[in-house]
């Protein structure tokens, strides 16, 4: 047996344990409980993701970030996931967090409102990509006037708002993928709900479809192999 060996076995391993997932079909589920089951697999997905994330940044190379599972798990994907929009700050949800706390009178709060006012006539049922509404943190950052500001643009970075799907407790994260879960290829996305309570515009629901969370595994482990065999890691030893 070599190293290399050990390596493709453990990482088929894992990625048989996420197909099984992705099957699994339990038997005499009520439709109102269907949404519930996607949630679960998301939560499989996670698990298997953070698990990796703990084979890169272990505790003896990684003391600090190790034990700080949100950071270790958002700098994992960012660096394994190949998320093109994982940087991107999600328009809809940070201006519903300015609005709750009041902070309508600013720069910022000003631009985010225009930006979402333009797909205020968006036809009924329609999705929009997150690529098509949202925009980087260096474009928000110079509108910012407060480290506060600063601190909840960073919040609403998609990276960060996945990881939250995990703990389930973010209004605007919706259990379900939407319309889109029915789609093998499923890309995040914004879908609309009825008028804010804290704003006059149209409440986009972000929605992670299952099929992303598949996508940042697969490329996740891709890359986890490449990275195992480059350390000559024994993941048996």
């Amino acid at each position: 047996m070599t190293i290399l060996y050990d390596i493709s076995r453990f990482c088929d391993a894992f990625e048989a344990q996420v197909s099984a997932i992705e099957h699994l079909k339990p038997e005499s589920i009520p439709e109102k409980d269907l949404d519930r089951i996607q949630l679960y697999k998301k939560s499989l997905v996670m698990s298997a993701i953070d698990t990796l994330a703990g084979y890169r940044f272990t505790k003896e190379n990684y003391r600090e970030l190790n034990r700080l599972n949100k950071k270790r798990f958002v700098r994992f994907i960012a660096e394994f996931g190949e998320w093109e929009n994982g940087p991107l700050i999600s328009v809809p949800y940070l201006l519903e967090q300015l609005a709750i706390r009041d902070l309508r009178a600013s720069e910022l709060y000003d631009f985010l409102y225009t930006r979402l006012s333009g797909f205020q006539e968006t036809k009924k049922g329609a999705i929009l990509h997150i690529e098509d509404v949202d925009v980087m943190a260096a474009e928000l950052f110079d509108l910012a006037t407060t480290e506060y500001e600063e601190q909840l643009i960073l919040k609403s970075q998609h990276y960060s708002l996945f990881y939250e799907y995990r703990n389930f407790k973010m209004n605007t994260l919706n259990e379900s993928g939407g319309m889109m879960e029915a789609f093998q290829y499923a890309r995040p996305n914004y879908y609309p709900d009825n008028a804010g309570d804290y704003h006059d515009l149209i409440r986009w629901q972000l929605s992670y479809p299952l099929a992303h969370f598949n996508t940042l595994f697969t490329n996740s482990l891709k890359n986890m192999k490449q990275y195992f065999i480059k350390i000559n890691f024994e993941p048996y030893s």
